[in-house]
């Protein structure tokens, strides 16, 4: 599983060590290697969505765009991205 050192959401920028995955179904999944604070997922959250993603990969720091728009859900610290129909 490739990962990712910033993940870039719309005009924010969240620096972070995490693992992530992108599905068929372009749902893209993140698991941060260390616990995130409430604050960085309310930072998240207050969005209803997100319509531009950018991830920067670890492994050969180049950037992958994702147009959206996407809706967030988090689950047991899993951040889950998944595109709107």
């Amino acid at each position: 599983m490739p990962q990712l050192t910033k993940l870039l959401l719309e005009h924010k920028e969240l620096t972070l060590r995490a693992r992530y995955s992108v599905r068929i179904d372009r749902t893209i999944v993140i698991e941060p290697l260390r616990q995130l604070t409430e604050d960085t997922f309310r930072n998240v959250l207050n969005k209803k969505s997100v319509h531009k993603i950018a991830i920067m990969n670890a492994d050969n720091a180049s950037i992958e765009k994702y147009e959206g728009p996407f809706r967030f859900c988090r689950m047991n610290g899993i951040l889950i991205f998944k595109p709107m129909a």
